[in-house]
């Protein structure tokens, strides 16, 4: 009978989890962590309980990924002079890329993954005719890993508006523009020394003022965006198209996979060149380049700024001009954003059973919007969900048809989530069955924390029915959907205090002026797409949801 394999000590299960294995082969460490309680307890204390054993057993099986040519062609050039290999345990591979016998490739270290988590609006389900409605959460939370292999590399554009509205103070004491310039300042500070960032001034015309440069000169940055003004860029006007053909361009220069890739975009006013802006935020999109669009005041073109975020496939920001200190957390929040960033091209696979009809997917945390869903002959439905953080979970419902069945617990559609974790590979979370419990007798006992989404969903399809009927200036329509939103608010308690609030405001301007300010208007489009973030502890990563 063999005798008992030891346990690595804790310092080596440390070593490992940095990427470094100082002895056993890492199969060897994944096969011992697969079979000993022990060291699934230490692994999983050593990531403070944010990671599981599968997930690191895992990665410890994966293999390297084969030398290029060039490197294979220099170890047979290394083979000729020194023949003799010091440690013939060691793979010439792992030799030559001068790692010995006690680390692994960097290329095998363990990356970030990305965990399923689904329920059910019910416990149970019961389809008295053909089909019935029915709607599905599901949640995918990062692991404690991600960054592991370290931040992603970023490379990013702002494009400024330096016209003359830019110079209004709005009764703050400082103009908008200044007010832009601090919080760029303030806000690029979170950026790394790798990280690249070009910058684009526009007006009448646009012009870079910084061709793309590395943060580890970032006084030469800071030093142009406080001169921003100051070099030829007529402020007669507002070129936003200029800017961001111009900007975009220089991002594509540098664009890689496994790279992140956003235009930052700030305006105050109507732009020229409409048309050209939605092309190439299409053109954007293509080459997985997201927009973030920010419209500072009331004048600038709400519906552009929309619909270009939305064909980038990124997002939109309101700046309320009155508030001193709101440019600077708009820039904080995004850019801290994008410094978490850890999963780009994220897209969920949905490959429903036969009769099973998905009819629809929306985001709805961080951020309420609705996913579009391609087919594909071999993926099924595909949703593309972008770039996602390593500290935020993100929610979706789906919205499904289900087929009348026997009692029992079905299978109705397969999961799979795919993403590129920085490493410029697609990684795959695995076939993920969604179940449904079937009982003819009656529904189950619903699932309040989806339901809670679901009442935010109609929160927001609320709003958007009452700023398109504002737009129609139907004021007694509007007052009607106000109402509704105001009763539905109260309901939801302390969750939908602010949406509360904006159907009342927008109420009390409709019975004092007959119309709603411009500002009121964008203060309900920007909060009807925002969710309260949970706050309840999430199930941890690896553990199925009910």
């Amino acid at each position: 009978m063999d005798a008992p394999e030891a346990c690595p000590p804790r310092a080596v299960w440390q070593q490992v989890l940095k990427g470094r294995a100082p002895g056993p082969p890492l199969s060897d460490c994944a096969r011992h962590l697969e079979s000993c309680l022990a060291c699934q307890a230490v692994v999983e204390d050593l990531t403070g309980g944010n990671c599981t054993w599968l997930d690191i057993a895992a990665e410890l099986r994966r293999p390297a990924p084969p030398l290029p040519s060039a490197c294979r062609r220099a170890l047979e050039e290394v083979k000729k002079l020194a023949p003799q290999q010091s440690d013939p345990d060691v793979p010439p591979e792992r030799v030559a890329r001068g790692i010995g016998g006690n680390s692994i490739p960097e290329s095998s270290r363990m990356t970030g993954r990305i965990h399923i988590e689904r329920m059910m609006h019910r416990s149970s389900v019961a389809v008295a005719g053909e089909s019935a409605a029915a709607y599905a959460l599901l949640k995918l939370i990062p692991t404690g890993l991600a960054g592991a292999t370290g931040p992603l590399p970023m490379n990013l554009a702002l494009a400024l508006d330096v016209s003359g509205s830019m110079y209004d103070e709005d009764g703050t004491g400082l103009s908008r523009l200044r007010r832009v310039q601090d919080a760029a300042l303030g806000a690029i500070q979170k950026l790394r020394p790798d990280d690249t960032l070009a910058v684009i001034g526009f007006a009448h015309n646009a012009q870079v003022v910084l061709p793309p440069t590395r943060l580890a000169e970032k006084g030469k940055i800071e030093d142009v965006i406080r001169r921003i003004d100051m070099f030829d860029v007529d402020p007669g006007g507002t070129a936003m198209d200029e800017g961001l053909a111009l900007a975009l361009s220089d991002v594509e220069k540098h664009a890689s996979n496994g790279t992140l890739s956003q235009i930052v975009v700030l305006t105050d006013g109507e732009t020229s060149g409409e048309q050209n802006c939605r092309s190439l935020a299409q053109r954007a999109a293509q080459k997985k380049i997201r927009l973030t669009l920010m419209g500072i005041g009331t004048e600038w073109n709400s519906a552009l700024i929309k619909d270009l975020a939305k064909l980038s496939e990124g997002k939109w920001y309101y700046i309320d001009v009155n508030e001193a200190k709101e440019v600077e957390r708009i820039f904080d929040q995004e850019f801290e954003t994008l410094a978490a960033a850890a999963f780009l091209d994220v897209e969920l696979c949905i490959r429903p059973m036969k009769d099973v009809r998905i009819k629809r997917i929306r985001e709805v945390v961080p951020e309420i919007r609705e996913v579009k869903l391609e087919e594909s002959a071999e993926r099924g439905l595909v949703a593309k969900l972008g770039t996602l953080r390593h500290d935020v979970s993100v929610r979706c419902i789906v919205d499904l048809s289900l087929p009348k069945r026997p009692d029992g617990k079905y299978v109705v559609a397969h999961l799979e989530l795919t993403y590129n974790a920085g490493t410029g590979q697609r990684e795959s979370s695995g076939q993920i069955p969604l179940e449904v419990s079937y009982t003819s007798a009656a529904h189950g006992y619903v699932n309040a924390e989806v339901m809670k989404h679901i009442d935010d969903l109609q929160m927001q399809a609320m709003s958007e029915t009452l700023q398109k009927v504002l737009e129609s200036n139907d004021a007694e329509a509007a007052k009607q959907v106000a109402r509704e939103m105001e009763k539905k608010g109260e309901q939801m308690g302390q969750r939908g205090k602010k949406k509360t609030m904006l159907a009342q405001q927008v109420l009390e301007e409709l019975n004092a002026k007959g119309r709603v300010s411009k500002k009121t208007q964008l203060a309900m489009a920007d909060a009807g797409r925002l969710a309260e973030l949970p706050t309840e502890t999430e199930t941890p990563a690896g553990q199925k949801g009910t």
